[in-house]
């Protein structure tokens, strides 16, 4: 399946498609961090948008958690916008942006001349528990990149 869909990929890419790549890492299922990154990799530099969670990043980036992973605690200490220069052994020439998302209270995007983020649809002070952090942050991206693409 795998060279299924670094195929299909690849055939879009050379058609003039733009490649999402929402990582979705589910990291205490693999084996090692080195088969992770070799395994997404190939995608990874096809890709035009990324979306990333939090974790996900610091995971990419070798940066060491400053808490442990809670889909239901969204405090705003977890919200921390890194700067360009850490993020930049994962940008690509393909890449025109990447999403870093913690919930639905904040994405962080990235382009090579800009960067920042929007506060999304909770403030976590008044809903500090949202029920599915990963999927709510995927909705927000998908939204975006639904009307990038338009």
């Amino acid at each position: 399946m795998r060279e299924t869909t670094l195929q299909a990929v690849k055939i879009s890419k050379k058609l003039g498609g733009v490649v999402f790549y929402d990582l979705n890492l589910p990291l205490p299922l693999w084996q090692s961090g080195e088969e992770t990154k070799t395994f997404i990799q190939p995608v990874w530099g096809l890709a035009d948008v990324i979306e990333v969670t939090k974790q996900e990043l610091e995971f990419l980036c070798g940066i060491k958690p400053s808490e442990k992973f809670d889909t239901k605690d969204n405090d705003r200490s977890k919200f921390t916008h890194y700067e360009p220069d850490v993020l930049a052994p994962l940008w690509h020439n393909n890449l025109k942006v990447l999403f870093v998302t913690n919930g639905t209270s904040k994405v962080h995007y990235y382009t090579k001349e800009h960067n920042g983020a929007v506060l999304g649809m909770e403030d976590a002070p008044l809903m500090p528990f949202t029920c599915d952090m990963s999927a709510s942050g995927d909705s927000i991206v998908a939204g975006a990149d639904s009307s990038h693409v338009r």
